[in-house]
């Protein structure tokens, strides 16, 4: 079978592959994280809270990119291609950002849908720093990492137990669960 196709249809199948590749979860010194590497793949939102550098907790909600997002079409060094490998950590949309800015970006007159869109994306990265993450929400799962990251030896209990709602309930329900199932 023959496939004949653009050059811009080729160079953009090449920048998703190169957007896919940079987007890899690469967090290995955890084990259990099938299942958030699957939401992420999936590009679901998931619920994170992080450690800030000043020592804040941010709780956020994330997906793993957006289609209005266009990258930038310079050559990466090495060094940028791996960034996030050899530092441990994620670049993520923040949904709750992206949000915001698209509502902002809306009073201009002077932007297109399309260019509102792409401007709100590109201001939407964040970077978690995957050792200072307490957990994830992930298909209705929490993934406590709060002990394997030693959150409250570096931080304290104030920080060890800033948990949003819903993982806070999602802990409870763990904990009746494995209790009925023991039969206690």
């Amino acid at each position: 079978m023959k496939i004949i196709i653009t050059e811009s249809q080729l160079k953009s199948l090449l920048e998703n592959k190169l957007r896919m590749d940079e987007m890899a979860f690469t967090y290995d010194d955890y084990k259990n994280l099938t299942q958030l590497k699957d939401a992420l793949d999936k590009n679901q939102m998931v619920g994170v809270a992080f450690v800030k550098n000043d020592g804040e907790v941010r709780h956020m909600l994330i997906k793993r990119f957006i289609s209005n997002y266009v990258p930038s079409e310079k050559e990466k060094t090495e060094r940028q291609a791996n960034l996030q490998r050899n530092n441990n950590i994620k670049r993520v949309i923040d949904m709750v950002a992206y949000r915001k800015n698209l509502r902002e970006l809306r009073t201009d007159e002077n932007l297109d849908e399309n260019q509102i869109k792409e401007k709100a994306a590109y201001k939407s990265w964040r970077t978690i720093n995957l050792e200072k993450v307490l957990g994830f929400l992930a298909g209705g799962q929490f993934i406590d990492l709060r002990e394997e990251n030693d959150i409250r030896h570096t931080y304290g209990d104030d920080v060890y137990n800033q948990l949003t709602d819903g993982m806070r309930r999602r802990i409870e329900n763990d904990l009746i669960n494995a209790n009925n199932e023991e039969g206690i």
